[in-house]
């Protein structure tokens, strides 16, 4: 079988004009790794520059050189692009193919010209398989040589994930010589990741509940620490804060252990991590302009460089305990409560992204239902009106510890809440943005690793609404004169509500109820748990 009839997956449907095939992978996991398609260069060729004109540079994910000894088209060209179905557009007669969100496009080109600008999504290296070299730099990348393990959360944002692994991200690793390792016990580990047929191998685990991150963590990411492991992650900043605090301790020295890399492929609803982290790319671009957050993803996920995670511990008093959603969620036939089973006592967790108390942190908790997730990060703004509507007041002392102190000292508010002690948003962050256009902290820069801390007093839902909307416009909230922004090294929120609705913190989208009386304190964690790509 050709190089590249192994590389296009079945079935597939030719276009018109640009001469593409776009690849449709079947939902069913197995049944995609199963496939053994067949496909002719000719019907893909593009001769002339108005063809290539016609590509969407936005959606082009990578170029592969086509080996030129196992085709007789000749040498040429293998375009990689993604393009992302919005809900309701797509118009083709074939059923299957109006439940995909997701296509994935492959053009064979004979040429680059020069000033086309595509040379620069060229992954330059090796086949896998056959051993032709056509660069300096080897495919695949180095944090993709060692057996990498792909997460996909199924339940993350509005569950996108399995149909993105199957139909992109599957076919995507199948170019690069890849192929998933069907049963782990009959394909025992060899160096660099290879079996002997030259095919470098993955892992893939497909979520089943709540805990399987963690659990994969715990159990994976523990025991060897000398060996070099990555981890690509389908989900959304859930499935990173359940990393973080499944594999154990920070690590302050590195000359034995090595610290797991993460590569995330945003299918949460918020992504507030990689977006903070790729704020830098988008504004490469006009605004509503440039590459998807999935592109992105995919580009830095084949061509990034891993780089420390800064991280955060949130200590809680003793009555603080782990809890669900705020009204049943029916998962599978099971119905998990609020005050059902299963709610469990926990006195840290560890985060990268946000720890908040007050509207924030309701606003999470409370729109975390089954109809709202429909709705993706819309659900947030739905929430919000309700919220807004009962206009609450949160009851809490709050003391910060600032740059070169030892004690923590009260905080001083804004807003009309400063007599009473009452607060409407008390929010330290480490990230610049909680939802791509949402910057809650414009002055935080990617993995500087510094918390800063936004918060106002009693202000009202009206003035709440205002300053959270001038939060949408590039972060124009820290101008207002009832916001409070600092950078603090610890905070610490003493909650004082007699309502449990009341007393919900969030942490990286965990939501943990303090007892009253009860206590969070957050500060910077010293050392590495993971290294996450960046590009």
């Amino acid at each position: 079988m050709s190089f590249l009839c192994r590389l296009l997956p079945l079935p597939f449907r030719r276009r018109t004009g640009a001469k593409m095939a776009t690849v449709q992978m079947p939902r069913d996991t197995a049944a995609a790794q199963a496939t053994t398609p067949t496909l002719s260069t000719s019907a893909l060729k593009v001769s002339n520059n108005d063809d290539l004109a016609s590509l969407n540079h936005d959606q082009i994910v990578f170029i592969l050189t086509a080996p030129s000894k196992k085709e007789s088209s000749g040498d040429g060209y293998l375009i990689y692009s993604l393009v992302e179905m919005p809900s309701g557009s797509n118009k083709s007669d074939s059923e299957a193919e109006k439940q995909q969100p997701f296509k994935l496009e492959i053009t064979f080109a004979s040429r680059l010209p020069l000033d086309s600008g595509l040379n620069q999504f060229l992954l330059q290296g090796s086949d896998p398989a056959s051993g032709k070299g056509s660069g300096s730099q080897l495919l695949p990348p180095p944090h993709l040589r060692s057996d990498p393990h792909i997460i996909v959360s199924t339940r993350s944002g509005i569950r996108l994930a399995v149909p993105f692994y199957d139909g992109v991200l599957s076919p995507l690793l199948g170019a690069l010589g890849f192929e998933a390792v069907p049963d782990s016990k009959k394909h025992p580990k060899s160096e660099e990741g290879s079996n002997s047929s030259g095919h470098h191998r993955y892992n893939v685990t497909i979520t089943e509940n709540e805990h399987t991150i963690r659990d994969f963590a715990s159990t994976h990411l523990t025991k060897d620490k000398t060996t070099k492991r990555t981890i690509i992650l389908l989900s959304g900043d859930g499935g990173v804060v359940d990393l973080l605090n499944g594999i154990g301790e920070a690590q302050e020295h590195h000359d034995t252990n090595e610290v797991p890399t993460v590569g995330v492929l945003p299918l949460g609803t918020g992504n507030a991590l990689f977006h903070s982290l790729h704020k830098l790319e988008y504004g490469k671009y006009p605004e509503g302009k440039g590459p998807s957050s999935l592109v992105l993803g995919l580009r830095t996920l084949f061509r990034g460089r891993p780089e420390g995670l800064p991280t955060f511990r949130a200590e809680f008093s003793t009555g603080a305990r782990l809890i669900g959603a705020p009204r049943p969620i029916e998962n599978d036939g099971e119905v998990e409560s609020a005050d059902g089973k299963e709610l469990k006592r926990v006195n840290h967790l560890v985060g990268a992204i946000v720890a908040s108390y007050g509207f924030h942190a309701s606003l999470v908790w409370e729109s975390d239902t089954p109809a709202y997730r429909a709705h993706g990060d819309k659900r947030f703004g739905m929430a919000a009106g309700e919220l807004l509507k009962v206009s609450h007041a949160y009851d809490a002392d709050v003391e910060v510890r600032m740059k070169g102190e030892t004690a923590f000292r009260p905080l001083v508010r804004k807003g009309k809440g400063e007599e009473e002690g009452k607060y409407d948003y008390v929010l330290a962050t480490m990230v610049s943005n909680l939802e791509k256009t949402f910057t809650i902290s414009p002055a935080s820069k990617p993995l500087e690793g510094q918390l800063r801390l936004v918060h106002f007093g009693d202000v009202g839902g009206e003035k709440t609404m205002e300053i959270m909307q001038a939060a949408y416009r590039s972060g124009e909230h820290i101008k207002m004169e009832e916001v409070g922004y600092e950078e603090i090294e610890a905070v610490k929120v003493i909650i004082k509500e007699v309502d449990p609705r009341w007393r919900k913190v969030c942490i990286d989208g965990t939501i943990v109820e303090i007892e009253k009386g009860g206590w969070m304190k957050v500060g910077r964690e010293k050392g590495e748990r993971l290294k996450v790509l960046v590009a």
